[in-house]
């Protein structure tokens, strides 16, 4: 029995996952990583975690699959570990600079951690967070680089972590108004703004951010200037991060209902019925949609999962 799961990642033989014990069970671990055998499904390992990933990044991020080996962070939260993905077997463990907490940020096929000061995270006001290189074969980390906060990394476009600056109205989250680009080659940071403020889910595919709001409108936005490319109005409330295959970007709400649409302009190309009754879902929530291939996968409401091909999407209406 869990309470919640989500999907971390996967190599070429494991799925990993991360699972919330349900309330009813407390002598289990709150939160742990788990791995499966892609084959058979069969439970490989599992390994208790303590992250705090969300008050740092403003994003899930307890664990992330870079090769063949997952990075965690300990049930502690005090230092990082690397196991291989399929065995569990612990490679390396990190310390978290003193005072400070830290999650996994990827950027492949590197790695980077993201650390807050304690107080700041106590007081969930990440103001100046900072980024180091982590290596993968050893677990070193590098020298830090402040970057003006609170900003929620959303992906990577040329070498480069893009991260999105979070907009506040009194103490409230209140969307994003700009971006920032962090080079771990010169060490350097860069900023730009966006002509205004934009409420809704941040997500990455293909260089390009995405922000789809409550309503259904998505916007695209350039990720090194934060000029805007185009805003579409769909019929996908409270849709997830995007995805992107097949010359198109998926968007999908906790109902099931799947928009494609053109990365070039925001055309949309179809769009499917709901499958389940559900809330719009809440901001900033993971995808729910992923490609492979010319197959589209779709998460929703009511532990229910589906697929389709992307050419011959269900008919709506």
């Amino acid at each position: 029995p869990v309470q919640g799961v989500h999907l971390v990642g996967a190599t070429d033989d494991t799925v990993l996952g991360y699972r919330f014990a349900a309330q009813d069970v407390p002598e289990g671990p709150r939160s742990e990583v788990v791995a499966l055998d892609a084959d058979s499904g069969r439970e490989l390992w599992s390994a208790p975690s303590g992250a705090q990933s969300t008050a740092v990044t403003g994003r899930t991020m307890d664990a992330v699959v870079v090769g063949s080996a997952v990075v965690t962070v300990d049930a502690s939260n005090s230092r990082f570990e690397a196991r291989d993905a399929h065995s569990g077997e612990v490679l390396w463990t990190t310390p978290f600079p003193a005072g400070t907490q830290c999650a996994p940020v990827p950027l492949r096929p590197r790695l980077l951690a993201m650390c807050a000061a304690d107080v700041e995270v106590d007081d969930l006001q990440v103001r100046r967070p900072t980024l180091r290189t982590l290596a993968l074969s050893s677990g070193t980390l590098g020298r830090p680089v402040a970057v003006d906060g609170p900003v929620v990394p959303v992906g990577a476009a040329r070498g480069r972590l893009v991260l999105l600056s979070k907009h506040y109205e009194g103490t409230a989250p209140a969307g994003y108004d700009g971006v920032a680009r962090f080079d771990p080659a010169s060490r350097k940071v860069t900023y730009a703004r966006f002509d205004k403020v934009y409420e809704g889910t941040s997500g990455m595919a293909d260089g390009t951010v995405y922000v789809s709001g409550q309503a259904g409108l998505v916007t695209a936005l350039d990720s090194a200037t934060g000029r805007r490319k185009w805003s579409r109005q769909t019929g996908v409330e409270g849709a997830s991060g995007p995805a992107a295959g097949g010359g198109a970007l998926y968007f999908s709400s906790a109902t099931g209902r799947v928009v494609a649409l053109s990365p070039k302009d925001g055309e949309p190309l179809w769009a499917t019925d709901p499958r389940v009754d559900a809330l719009t879902g809440e901001q900033d929530a993971s995808p729910r949609v992923t490609v492979a291939g010319r197959a589209v996968f779709v998460a929703a409401a009511t532990n229910t999962l589906f697929a389709f091909d992307a050419q011959r999407p269900p008919e709506s209406g």
